[in-house]
């Protein structure tokens, strides 16, 4: 209802105002639109009775506290917070920068925290200077922490990292003692004074050319050995050969022998050679 002016007219008692039927039932009329807006109610609803709200009235500069209210499409500025316990979803587009220090913590007491972006990716920025971003995973004390950080600017490098595939693993370090299992080596570099150990049922193929120490358990070129041209093998303790329990034995294990291969029978306490046709006991 529009708001409704009692007429006075132009002069007192002049006849030209409102009849005191019609300057109340304005007044009535104007103080029952007030009563409805402020109770929240429709205008139809207001009765001879009907008492004014408790609650007060918001202005527009005093410092009060909405309850139960919805804000559509607001613009909220200044250095206040928003607080409080939320039940329900909070959606929608963030257009511009949320900024500022975050002093509480992000959790969720009832599943994880989950981050879906439309790219499928979080990144962490760097702060556009000196410092990359980073993630830090602390421990169940929070007392210590562990952080993952990308190469340095200076490195120009923008790749893929892929986390381990099936069972649950730890990554290798550059510089940590561990144990690497079922690994293959390709064009690999090894130094240093460590030991290759352990007992390989497969073939080591490809030429050395430096020296081999230690107790070879095999046959150098494996069961069709190559033949060996301008190497002289020398020792300054023992040579051992080796050693077939019988010929059935033997011939399992060498089924292709060359020209002066050299075995031991333990059947017959005697060393063989191959003479390019056949084995000849050493007498």
């Amino acid at each position: 209802m529009a708001y409704q002016k009692v007429g006075t007219g132009q002069s007192a008692n002049d006849g030209t105002g409102d009849d005191l039927r019609t300057g109340a039932g304005k007044i009535n009329a104007n103080i029952e639109e007030v009563y409805a807006k402020i109770n929240g109610v429709a205008t139809n609803t207001i009765t001879d009775g009907t008492a004014i709200t408790t609650d007060s009235v918001a202005l527009l500069t005093a410092t009060q506290t909405l309850t139960n209210k919805s804000l559509t499409s607001p613009t909220i500025t200044g250095t206040g917070a928003i607080a409080g316990t939320f039940t329900g979803d909070i959606t929608g587009n963030v257009t511009g920068n949320v900024t500022g220090d975050l002093t509480g913590n992000i959790s969720s007491a009832s599943g994880n925290v989950q981050v879906t972006a439309a790219t499928n990716i979080l990144e962490i920025r760097g702060d556009g200077s000196a410092v990359e971003g980073q993630i830090v995973l602390n421990c169940h004390a929070n007392s210590h922490g562990q952080t993952i950080k990308p190469q340095p600017h200076s490195a120009n490098v923008t790749n893929t990292l892929l986390l381990p595939a099936d069972g649950n693993s730890t990554l290798v370090s550059e510089i940590a003692t561990q144990t690497l299992t079922n690994k293959t080596l390709t064009s690999p570099t090894i130094t240093g004074t460590g030991a290759i150990a352990g007992t390989f049922t497969g073939d080591i193929t490809g030429n050395v050319t430096g020296n081999v120490t230690g107790n070879v358990d095999g046959i150098v070129g494996g069961t069709t050995p190559a033949a060996v041209t301008g190497t002289t093998i020398t020792s300054t303790t023992t040579f051992q050969l080796k050693a077939y329990a019988d010929t059935t034995a033997r011939d399992a294990a060498i089924t292709s022998p060359v020209a002066g291969m050299l075995v031991y029978l333990t059947a017959t306490n005697k060393a063989q050679v191959y003479n390019g046709t056949a084995w000849e006991d050493l007498t």
